[in-house]
């Protein structure tokens, strides 16, 4: 006895379709309230930076950054005892401003323990220069540009007051931020 052949080629086509309707159907169901960089994952860049050298070194990896306003920057603690401070009279009162007028300052305080982290958002466009306290006078400096390097304290010659370390490195920095397309 032979077996009717139930489905046929148009049969066949047909049951795919609704098989691929009901998966899309199932799928958005479950993406409901969900926001798409819990599925599709994030696309936005760590906003991070090294602080201490894997070797012990006394630096900030990396050293310059460019974000855009209202971007958060996590500084995380490698290895020795650091800041990351803000150039501007409130952290030091011998030194001028080395951020943009307006702009709030700020002072992690003295980070010790591997691992522990100071953040920071990014309201102000402009350019922004940190150093370490401890470590400023063997030119433990950094600086982050804020959408475009506009002309202001952060762009003006390092003061003679400043560790000469320090000044070499603010040179290099600015001469970096300097060349940024606007």
């Amino acid at each position: 006895m032979q077996m009717p052949v139930l489905q046929t080629h148009s049969n066949r086509r047909g049951f795919l379709k609704r098989l691929g309707f009901l998966g899309i159907t199932a799928l958005a169901g479950s993406l409901v309230g969900c926001r798409p960089e819990e599925f599709f994952g994030s696309k936005t860049k760590a906003l991070k930076v090294m602080v201490g050298g894997p070797k012990g070194g006394l630096v900030f990896v990396p050293d310059r950054m460019r974000i855009q306003p209202g971007e958060k920057v996590t500084w995380v603690l490698h290895s020795g005892g650091h800041t990351v401070t803000g150039y501007h009279p409130k952290n030091h009162s011998e030194y001028r401003a080395r951020i943009p007028e307006g702009a709030e300052p700020w002072d992690s305080d003295l980070l010790v323990d591997k691992g522990a982290t100071f953040s920071w958002t990014f309201l102000l466009e402009g350019v922004y220069h940190y150093f370490c306290r401890p470590h400023e006078s063997v030119g433990m400096v950094g600086v982050i540009v804020v959408g475009r390097p506009l002309d202001g304290p952060g762009l003006a010659a390092p003061q003679e007051e400043l560790p000469g370390l320090a000044r070499q490195k603010l040179e290099e920095l600015i001469s970096w931020a300097k060349r940024l397309p606007q």
